[in-house]
C-alpha cells in the first residue's frame, strides 16, 4: 500500500510528523534494539514522548527561536529530541558525534545555544569539556542516568518528561509555525576551514520532501536503517523527516561497526549509504568470492555475466534464474532480504560500484546536494536510472551549468543563508542562485554528471585542468585499492598516494603464490607496488595522458575521521592530506 502520492502541503515539519501520528497511531515509527531484537515504537507511542519533552522545554524557558543543541547516536531519542525543539519553536543545531570538544565549543559559541542534549557516557565527557570552554551553555539535558556528583549543569531528560502534556500552550506554539520559519542550523564539514552554519527553514526541508514521490513509490510497509550520523544533512532528511513525514518506519543500528549485523536483524527495505560504504562492502564480497573453490568462483562470475546483460534469452534466462538463488539471493540476504533501494550520496560514485549493485539487484539511486540545499538538488529517479549521473533536478530545483562549469541551483529548498556570515553568504548565494562549488555537465535528457570541485582541480605545469575526483572515482573500482588521493598541482605529472586494502591484497599474494609474510611487509613490497600500478594503468587507460599516474606512494594507515583526514561524512579532507604528506608527494617528482 503506498504511503502517499504526494505529500499534503504541511505548514512545518511537526505538522507533518503529527499528521501521520493522527493517521496511524498504531503503525511502527521507530524499531529499537532491545535484549538482541528489534522491538517497535509505535507512531503514538513516539508523538506522546515528542509532546512530554516539548512541554518540559516550554516548562524550562526554551522559547521560539531558540538555539538547542543536539549531541547524540542514532537513537530513537534523536527523533524525539528534534521533534520537540522544533515543536516549540525552536532551533535544532546537531552536531556530529566525531566532533572533538574545542569542535563543540565552537559550534555551541557560533549558534548560542544555552540548552544541549546527548546520550551520556564519551559523548557527556566531551560535552563538558566543550562546556568549560563555552559561556552560552547553561543546560545539559543527558538520556542516561547520571550520577549526583556531574554537578550543574546536567540534568536527566526524565526531568523534562515529568509533569503533564501542556496541550493548550504547546498547540499556540504548533499553530504559529510557518515553512519561512527557521527549522535548524547545519555546520558544514569544515574541509577547508571552520564550519559555517546553514540556515534551513521548514519550508526547505518540506520542498525536499515533496519531491520525493515522483522519485520512488513509498510503501506503508518500508523500514529504513539508520546509521549514517543524523547531524548530516541528507541522512537527517532521508532516514528521518522523510520517513516520519510518510509514516514509514526506522530502525537503528546498534552501532556503525555493527550495520552488517543489524541489516540481517531489522530487514531493511531501503537504506541511505556514502559511496565510500559502497566501495567497501564491494570490496570485501570480491575478496570473499577469491577465497572460494574454482567452482564458486565460476558460478560468481557466471552470474554477474548474465545479470549484466539486458536480454539474456529464453535459455540464459532460466540459468540466470538458478545462478541468483545460488548467487544472487545470498548476497541480498546479507542486506536482509527485502532491501530494494539504496540511496547513495555524499560523494561521487563510481560506475563500476554502482553496476556492481545494480546487478546484485539492488539498484543505488545516486543523487547530488548540498547542506545548503536541505539537502537535495537532484536523484536518480527508480523508474529511469543511469548508472554514471546524479539524475535530473528534483521537484521545484532549476539546474544551471555557469560559463565557467560551475553547478548552479534555485527553489525553494535552498539556504536562507549562513548563520551570521553575510559575507560567505553572498559569496554563494548570487542573484537567487547557489553557487555550489562543483563542476558538471548536463545531458540532452537534464541528468546531470559530476566531474569536480571547482576549487579542487589540479592544473599541470603544462596547464592542463584534471580533475582529480574524475580519476580517483575509477580507481575505486579497484580491489586491492583502500583509498587513494592524486596530486599534481603545478607539476609536470601525477602522482598518488595509495591505502592498499588488506584483505584483497593478502588474497591476491597468496594467489601469486608469495611467501607468507606479515602485512606491514606485503604492504611496502616492490611486487604489491608493482601490481596496483598495472591495475592502476588499467583503470586509467580510458583518460588522456596527462590524467595518467606516473609514480605512487603506498600508505598503511588509512584516511580517517580520528587521524582528521577525512570529514564525519567520510569525504576526503584534501588539503589536510596535502599538507600532512606534503614532503612524500614532493619526493615523488
Amino acid at each position: 500500500m503506498l504511503a502517499a502520492e504526494y505529500l499534503p502541503t504541511c505548514p512545518s515539519l511537526p505538522a507533518a510528523f503529527f499528521k501521520q501520528v493522527d493517521k496511524a497511531p498504531l503503525r511502527p515509527a521507530q524499531w529499537e534494539r532491545r535484549n538482541g531484537e528489534y522491538v517497535p515504537i509505535t507512531y503514538q507511542m513516539f508523538g506522546n514522548r515528542v509532546r512530554h519533552v516539548a512541554s518540559g522545554l516550554m516548562r524550562a524557558g526554551v522559547k521560539p527561536g531558540d538555539r538547542v543543541g543536539l549531541l547524540m547516536e542514532n537513537r530513537p531519542e534523536w527523533a524525539v529530541i528534534d521533534y520537540a525543539i522544533l515543536s516549540v519553536g525552536a532551533v535544532t543545531v546537531p552536531l556530529y558525534c566525531s566532533y572533538r570538544p574545542q569542535d563543540i565549543a565552537y559550534v555551541l559559541d557560533d549558534s548560542g545555544a544555552a540548552v544541549v542534549f546527548t546520550s551520556g557516557g564519551h559523548l557527556l565527557r566531551e560535552l563538558k569539556k566543550a562546556a568549560d570552554e563555552s559561556e552560552k551553555v547553561r543546560h545539559i539535558y543527558v538520556c542516561e542516568d547520571v550520577d549526583d556528583d556531574e554537578g550543574a549543569p546536567v540534568h536527566n531528560l526524565a526531568e523534562l518528561e515529568e509533569g503533564d502534556i501542556d496541550e493548550e500552550r504547546l498547540n499556540r506554539r504548533l499553530s504559529k509555525l510557518n515553512r519561512d520559519q527557521l527549522a535548524t542550523l547545519v555546520y558544514t564539514s569544515g574541509t577547508t576551514a571552520n564550519p559555517k552554519g546553514v540556515m534551513l527553514t521548514h519550508g526547505n526541508i518540506l520542498t525536499n520532501l515533496e519531491a520525493v514521490p515522483a522519485v520512488i513509490s513509498l510503501l506503508h510497509e518500508e523500514c529504513m536503517l539508520s546509521f549514517l550520523p543524523l547531524a548530516h544533512a541528507l541522512e537527517r532528511t532521508g532516514s528521518h523527516f522523510l520517513p516520519y513525514s510518510f509514516g514509514i518506519s526506522v530502525a537503528f543500528a546498534e552501532r556503525p561497526d555493527t550495520v552488517a549485523k543489524n541489516l540481517g536483524e531489522a530487514k531493511p527495505t531501503m537504506m541511505i549509504a556514502v559511496p565510500r560504504l559502497l566501495e567497501v562492502v564491494r570490496n570485501r564480497i570480491l575478496a570473499q568470492v577469491a577465497k572460494q573453490s574454482a567452482l564458486k568462483q565460476k558460478l560468481f562470475h557466471s552470474y554477474f555475466s548474465l545479470a549484466g546483460k539486458e536480454n539474456p534469452g529464453p535459455v540464459a534466462g532460466l540459468l540466470l534464474k538458478l545462478l541468483d538463488r545460488l548467487v544472487g539471493e545470498k548476497i541480498r540476504n546479507r542486506f536482509g532480504g527485502r532491501l530494494r533501494v539504496i540511496v547513495s550520496g555524499g560523494a561521487p560514485l563510481s560506475v563500476e560500484v554502482g553496476r556492481f549493485f545494480e546487478t546484485l539487484g539492488l539498484p543505488v539511486l545516486e543523487g547530488y546536494g548540498l547542506s545548503e540545499s536541505a539537502p537535495l538538488l537532484t536523484v536518480n529517479p527508480m523508474h529511469d536510472r543511469r548508472i554514471g549521473t546524479v539524475g535530473p533536478a528534483v521537484r521545484g530545483v532549476e539546474i544551471r551549468i555557469a560559463d565557467d562549469g560551475e553547478i548552479i541551483a534555485r527553489g525553494n529548498n535552498i539556504m536562507s543563508g549562513y548563520w551570521k556570515n553575510s559575507k560567505a553568504t553572498r559569496e554563494v548565494l548570487i542573484g537567487g542562485w547557489l553557487h555550489t562549488g562543483d563542476i558538471g555537465e548536463l545531458d540532452e535528457d537534464g541528468y546531470l554528471k559530476i566531474t569536480d570541485r571547482k576549487k579542487d582541480m589540479i592544473v599541470n605545469s603544462g596547464g592542463e585542468n584534471i580533475a582529480p575526483q574524475r580519476v580517483e572515482g575509477l580507481l575505486a573500482a579497484e580491489a586491492l585499492i583502500e583509498q587513494v588521493v592524486v596530486y599534481g598541482d603545478q607539476r609536470p605529472y601525477l602522482v598518488a598516494m595509495i591505502v592498499p586494502d588488506q584483505e584483497a591484497c593478502v588474497v591476491w599474494a597468496e594467489g601469486a603464490g608469495m611467501p607468507e609474510s606479515g602485512w606491514r611487509e606485503l604492504a611496502v613490497s616492490d611486487v604489491l607496488r608493482r601490481q596496483i600500478q598495472k591495475q592502476i594503468q588499467h583503470h586509467l587507460k580510458p583518460l588522456n595522458s596527462h590524467e595518467q599516474i606516473r609514480r605512487i606512494y603506498i600508505q598503511t594507515e588509512p584516511f580517517s575521521i580520528e587521524n582528521g583526514l577525512l570529514t564525519p561524512t567520510m569525504k576526503l579532507k584534501r588539503r589536510a592530506v596535502y599538507q600532512e604528506f606534503a614532503e612524500i608527494f614532493e619526493s615523488l617528482y
